[in-house]
């Protein structure tokens, strides 16, 4: 490796202690079994697959070239992986790299060489093994995860909103973080100001208590208190604080009422009204204190949160504060979850209370959790990238309603002087483990991929000149292990993310000893906990064994090694493993290819839980990308001959993006397909756009925690854990096109909208987003008899009763009977369900084409 610049990427990205869990553990086993510590002293297979997994995980993998293909050498590394799990593989080409890896003065330059060697002699040879393609495309899968954006409308009831808020925080809430109270109260320009208005407040201090303090707090009494204390206090300042928990805020869907608030003083109110798209930073108050550690109390300001970042969709994070009795604590909800500082006595620690509250007010928009990457001027919101100025429409032609997620928010966007809509900008926070969506739609573009959105820049943004990311907004602070904050969230705890670590399919066979082997390995048990959603909640000695954490590949900031507390305790389902699937998919994925081959099925694998993290909290990057053309979102069709024109060229898109830019999307939904304004007259009436859950059918294992899906849309079989393929995201397409049919349709008919027609407690399609994934599944399984079908079309809107033919022949494409039994496998020719599918969806269009021709 002689190259400049693989030496640079080198020096840079040095292996340090990444392989040392690997190393300690194999050496362990070995003097457990008294025998000498070489490769050969235990079984080979299991030996390299760990190995091999553990160097994936290395930061280096990213940068350095492939030598087999276009990408990275992570694409090799898990060809040869599979490689590996084939009967004829010549493990002497790999025990050099087993040699380098395990010795005790290391050189990374040799491991580097024995890696690329490895993969030159293994993949290049004449007698090499072709991988079975499902297994690339299937096992490294990453875990979806629930949130509550599937509460729209009328749906978003508190107790369905806040079910799903215990669901979406579980194993994301972090209480006592240290350095909190520093980190966003200290050092600041405005602290000397602070500490200035807390001298002048000491008259209303006395005997150790703040004077009129009503005892006990009733809630009225308390807002009464406060008022007259911001009032003396805290007078003169930009912003103010007020109380609407008698009166529910203007935006508010699930209609909520707000303890206290912070807002710009000179806020404009329509009808006197405060709205929440004006909120800075949200309270609660409790006459309790010991409430202040309650799932109710967390639920509901995780509630305000959530409205925040719906009505603020660009909102990168919120700041709040709870006051139980007299206890304070303070709160930041941000895109990977909600954090807290310790709890303080307001009497006892007057001027932290008062620097608090007047510092809310003096905060910069950056330091409220504004983006300031926006700009505004009086001809509204734009950005400028590329050189270019972008203005942006006022409302977002699409959004996520929910805490711990991407943040997705899209908007069009056109030049100066143009009365067009041309762009697309969309902003998001997706996982820095991901490949960015802009690097992948620049690549669909190199290969001439068509009916997908076209790239036109993306960047990472910056705030203040800092990174926006995760790591760098939860800098200087130490976490500790997440509070899981109620067992009322059953529902991700018997979720397929749990039960995949139980694979039939991977656990079958396995003995004690085997399982042993395993341990530490970066793919083993040990004492490795789990969240209540399946996840690995820490890699303990998979990275490192000393600190256990890596930097960032987005910020150069370190998660603490004080955040990570070993923990030997399992979790809700009494997993002891769930890296444990990945290898023994492996071991078994020789057998499903040989009967695949045989097949025209293909079967998916088993949807591997493997994931690189080590931080302990997931890292986000906060990003924009400009693609065009723009469009009009999916429920804004203007006739259903637009609509179903919209969904079968998004489909031949998807099947572009697969067969040409061998790219499979993953994320078909209402709000990831757009109708194309004025398309020319061979272009795309419709294309498919949000890459960010997309994967490279070569590519490595992302190493994100989690993918949160659209529930209503998934496929039964990736609810079920398995393994994601392009059939999935044609079933998804199908169920798009089944909601859109009952869910719109009613406009111009003199009838309600259906969410205002049918509550949710009787609207069918709640059970397509509503419990665990495996009702979930088995509720769309049996939607799909064809008897019961009849009962779902039965609910097609006016506008779309002649639509129900097109339902049914879509639905005998994707789940002919096979054995006497519904089939919701995969073919091996793909064409099979996607001719089917278009050519459905053709026929359909030439049908409504004619019956207009005879109406006019």
């Amino acid at each position: 490796m002689t190259d400049q610049t693989q030496s640079e990427i080198l020096e840079n990205n040095p292996i340090g202690k990444g392989l040392d869990a690997f190393r300690t553990s194999f050496n362990s086993i070995c003097e457990d079994r008294t025998i000498s510590c070489t490769p050969d002293a235990l079984d080979i297979q299991t030996l390299t697959i760990g190995l091999l997994s553990a160097l994936l995980t290395l930061p280096a993998i990213r940068f350095l070239r492939s030598k087999t293909s276009h990408g990275n050498l992570s694409s090799d590394l898990l060809k040869l992986i599979s490689a590996v799990t084939s009967d004829n593989f010549h493990f002497d080409r790999i025990k050099p790299l087993l040699t380098a890896a395990l010795t005790d003065n290391r050189d990374d330059a040799l491991i580097w060489d024995q890696v690329y060697n490895a993969v030159t002699e293994s993949l290049t040879s004449p007698k090499q093994l072709t991988p079975p393609t499902a297994f690339e495309r299937a096992v490294f899968d990453t875990p979806f995860r629930s949130s509550s954006a599937s509460q729209r409308g009328i749906e978003q009831t508190h107790d369905e909103v806040d079910q799903r808020i215990l669901e979406e925080l579980t194993g994301r809430v972090y209480y006592d973080v240290g350095g909190f109270y520093e980190r966003y109260f200290e050092g600041k320009t405005w602290t000397n100001n602070a500490r200035d208005i807390y001298e002048e407040s000491r008259a209303q201090y006395t005997e150790g208590r703040w004077s009129g303090w009503p005892e006990p707090s009733i809630q009225s009494l308390f807002f009464e208190w406060f008022m007259k204390f911001q009032d003396t206090v805290l007078s003169g300042l930009r912003r103010r604080y007020y109380t609407s928990a008698n009166k529910v805020l203007r935006g508010s869907e699930a209609d909520r009422k707000l303890d206290i608030f912070l807002t710009p003083a000179d806020a404009a109110l329509p009808d006197g009204e405060h709205d929440w798209s004006n909120v800075l930073v949200i309270g609660e108050h409790k006459q309790n204190p010991d409430e202040d550690r309650s799932a109710k109390t967390l639920v509901q300001l995780a509630g305000y949160a959530r409205e925040v970042f719906g009505s603020q969709p660009e909102r990168r994070f919120v700041p709040g504060f709870t006051i139980c009795g007299s206890m304070m604590r303070l709160w930041v909800f941000d895109r990977s979850g909600p954090y807290n500082s310790e709890k303080f006595d307001i009497h006892k620690e007057p001027e932290r209370f008062v620097k608090v509250l007047v510092g809310y007010a003096m905060m910069s928009d950056a330091e409220l959790g504004l983006n300031t990457f926006i700009k505004r001027d009086s001809n509204g919101k734009y950005i400028v990238t590329r050189e270019v100025r972008i203005s942006l429409e006022d409302k977002p032609i699409a959004s996520t309603k929910a805490i711990v997620c991407r943040g997705t928010t899209c908007y069009r966007g056109r030049r100066p002087g143009s009365t067009d809509w041309e762009y697309v900008v969309k902003f998001a926070w997706p996982s820095d483990k991901r490949q960015r969506e802009g690097e992948l739609l620049k690549l669909a573009k190199e290969k001439g991929v068509t009916g997908i959105a076209v790239w036109f820049n993306h960047e990472q943004i910056t705030i203040d000149g800092d990174p926006d990311t995760i790591s760098h907004l939860r800098r200087a602070m130490k976490f500790g292990s997440p509070r899981r904050p109620s067992k009322k969230a059953f529902w991700v705890d018997s979720s397929p993310e749990s039960s995949r670590a139980y694979s039939k399919t991977s656990l079958k066979g396995r003995s004690g000893s085997s399982v042993a082997h395993l341990i530490g390995l970066g793919i083993g048990a040990g004492s490795a906990t789990t969240s209540s959603s399946g996840q690995k909640r820490k890699r303990d000695e998979r990275l490192d064994g000393g600190s256990r954490l890596k930097k960032s590949k987005s910020d150069s900031s370190h998660a603490s090694a004080t955040n990570v507390h070993k923990d030997d305790q399992l979790d809700a389902i009494g997993a002891p493993s769930i890296q444990e699937t990945v290898v023994d998919s492996l071991a078994d994925c020789r057998n499903d290819w040989q009967r695949n081959n045989v097949d025209s099925i293909q079967e998916a694998g088993a949807d591997s839980l493997t994931d690189c993290e080590s931080e302990t909290y997931g890292n986000r990057v906060n990003y924009c990308l400009v693609t065009s053309p723009a469009g009009r979102p999916l429920h804004e069709y203007q006739s259903a001959r637009e609509l179903l024109e919209a969904l079968r060229d998004a489909i031949r898109g998807h099947r572009s993006l697969l067969q040409d830019g061998k790219i499979l999307h993953r994320d078909v939904s209402e709000n990831n397909i757009i109708i194309t304004e004025l398309p020319a007259e061979d272009a795309p009436k419709g294309r498919l756009i949000d890459l960010d859950l997309a994967k490279e059918l070569d590519g490595m294992p992302s190493g994100a925690r989690h993918r949160t899906g659209t529930m209503q849309f998934m496929a039964i079989e990736v609810l079920e854990g398995k393994g994601h393929t392009y059939r999935h995201d044609l079933e998804s397409f199908f169920y798009v096109f089944v909601w859109m049919c009952i869910r719109y349709g009613y406009e111009g008919t003199g009838q309600q909208k259906a969410n205002k027609l049918m509550r949710p407690k009787t609207n069918i399609l709640r059970g397509w987003y509503t419990g665990m994934y495996t009702e979930i599944a088995n509720t769309k399984q049996g939607h799909m008899d064809k008897n019961r079908f009849e009962n779902i079309i039965v609910e097609f809107a006016p506008k779309f009763e002649n639509l129900k033919p097109l339902a049914r022949e879509l639905r005998h494409v994707l789940f002919p009977i096979r054995d006497g039994a519904i089939f919701t496998g995969i073919f091996h020719d793909n064409d099979i369900m996607y001719d089917g599918m278009i050519d459905a969806f053709s026929r359909a269009i030439d049908r409504l084409g004619k019956e207009e021709q005879a109406i006019a």
